[in-house]
């Protein structure tokens, strides 16, 4: 847990509801401003309960995010009076079914979840890929957009979807347990698949067509918009107040993005933890579906973002399962166990001696599309080391951050520099590589926990602290820490690495489909 020693008389509560770990932060209204911050793993952290299946317990979720809300509270001494609202953010999509009381029927679908191709194919055959595009703004595909999950329960678990009241993603349930209200926001809503982009309200054509129960769909809130009261029961609970107001939020790289800073249009922002997303703002919606297109926080605004799946979550994937004498020396001497596999990484020369490293764990969003895709290292031999292997998957996910990229900028973009956020952004030598391989300034942002900064400003606008959310937001942008510029030589060398890691992808595709039917059929 780290503390400001400054205190003021308001304060905020921030929820960053993660895909492995969720984190509380306390902020002074003057700012906003990072007062304390903690963080805990869910105890049962990702589960797999099959092949391309992924799912956690979210009821775990919640009692994780009790236990910090009562330490923070306890530690900080903040009396309850002073906290005016609360505020969430959560990795997006996570689907959860809930009965009329609020409670989950079954465990949240995240995000990286495949099990829902063929629910997938039906829609994009029954709508069509045009009008897809034309309404939702996006292309349907498994797990990113929460309608393929929502169709997959309701043709293999009838029962549960019988039971269904409403399918919310992570901030709407736990809003719901704050406050017994249910809702979701724009920002997630975009990622079900069947929300209108440009009309920002649910389309009955689409849910129509796909023989998903309307009904079923929660209340729609903008970020900034009260989603109710702390409750009797959590208020005494927490320690806090009754009739603490709790605002929805929004998905946590668009927290993120408010956090950084990004304001305007053409700024674009870059944030990897256990995946990575790449977007700009725009007012203009034209959606192309090569990317993900979502709301931004008001009306009018829409972030155009590459997202993929499992970059961090391969370099803790790796580090989890391959690195237990780092893991060991990190208990010994305190340091961070990615701070050791980067000093370790940091020996290797750019190009890994030609190992590439494609991070597709559990398929694949933009760019390739792919739910058979998985990882790969490739041009492994005996005079490669571990070393070798961790530098190629930082470097893996740098050449994925690329390809989004060239996307993002080939629909009239133009930029020189991105603004660094997220877990990732800690990393000296993962920015440079990621500056090196896009031949582009990583300027990585003073404010550590930017979901914390966008989910106060949403706050504090929902309860009249701040007038304008993008002018208390702007200031944020210009807070840099440092910047990492490209290296001429090295970015040549790794152009010829990057068109290989291309062809590789499309040489290993046909096999990941013959590689997942037979597993499935095994």
């Amino acid at each position: 847990m780290t503390a400001s020693n400054n205190q003021t008389d308001d304060y905020i509560i921030a929820i960053d509801i993660g895909t492995t770990a969720a984190k509380i932060g306390l902020l002074s209204t003057d700012g906003p401003r990072v007062f304390s911050i903690s963080s805990k793993e869910y105890p049962d952290g990702i589960l797999y309960p099959r092949t391309s299946w992924v799912e956690s317990n979210i009821e775990l979720w919640w009692s994780t995010v009790k236990d910090l809300l009562i330490k923070l509270l306890e530690s900080t001494k903040i009396k309850s009076s002073n906290i005016v609202a609360i505020s969430m953010c959560n990795t997006c999509p996570s689907l959860i079914p809930v009965d009329k009381d609020g409670k989950a029927l079954r465990p949240a679908i995240l995000y990286m979840d495949q099990r829902s191709v063929q629910q997938a194919k039906k829609i994009r055959k029954k709508i069509g890929i045009t009008t897809l595009s034309e309404i939702a703004g996006n292309r349907i595909v498994p797990g990113t957009f929460s309608v393929t999950s929502m169709l997959w329960i309701k043709e293999e678990e009838p029962d549960v979807y019988k039971r269904t009241y409403k399918f919310v993603h992570a901030n709407g349930f736990f809003g719901s347990k704050l406050t017994e209200q249910l809702a979701i926001d724009p920002t997630n809503a975009s990622l079900t698949g069947i929300f209108d982009l440009k009309k920002s309200g649910w389309s009955q054509e689409l849910y129509d067509k796909i023989d998903i129960d309307g009904d079923k769909l929660p209340d729609i809130l903008w970020p900034y918009e009260k989603v109710g009261e702390l409750s009797s029961k959590v208020a005494r609970e927490l320690g806090l107040e009754r009739d603490t107001p709790v605002v929805i939020g929004c998905a946590d790289s668009v927290a993120s993005a408010l956090g950084c800073g990004i304001t305007k249009s053409g700024r674009v922002f870059e944030t990897t933890g256990t995946s990575t997303v790449v977007a700009v703002i725009s007012k203009k919606p034209k959606f192309d579906t090569r990317i993900l297109n979502r709301c931004y926080i008001y009306k009018d605004l829409w972030l155009h973002m590459g997202a993929m799946s499992t970059t961090g979550g391969s370099y803790k994937w790796f580090k989890d399962h391959l690195c237990e004498a780092e893991i060991a020396e990190s208990s010994r001497t305190g340091k961070s166990p990615y701070e050791i596999l980067d000093e370790k990484a940091g020996k290797i020369p750019p190009g890994s001696d030609g190992l590439l490293f494609l991070p597709y764990m559990s398929g694949e969003r933009s760019p390739v599309w792919d739910p058979y895709a998985r990882g790969v290292f490739f041009g492994l031999s005996l005079s490669h080391t571990k070393e070798h292997m961790i530098r190629s998957i930082l470097e893996g996910v740098a050449y994925g951050l690329r390809n989004n990229l060239e996307i993002i900028e080939s629909i009239g973009v133009n930029l020189d520099e991105i603004r660094a956020s997220g877990a990732a952004s800690k990393s000296n030598l993962w920015r440079q590589i990621k500056a090196d391989v896009l031949n582009k300034k990583i300027a990585v942002s003073n404010v550590k926990d930017s979901t914390m900064i966008g989910c106060a400003i949403l706050a504090g606008h929902a309860t009249g602290v701040y007038n304008n959310i993008l002018e208390t937001a702007e200031k944020f942008y210009y807070d840099i820490e440092n910047v990492n510029f490209p290296n001429e030589k090295t970015n040549r060398k790794y152009e010829k690495y990057y068109q290989i890691y291309r062809k590789a992808y499309k040489r290993f595709k046909s096999m990941y489909k013959e590689l997942a039917i037979l597993n499935c059929n095994e």
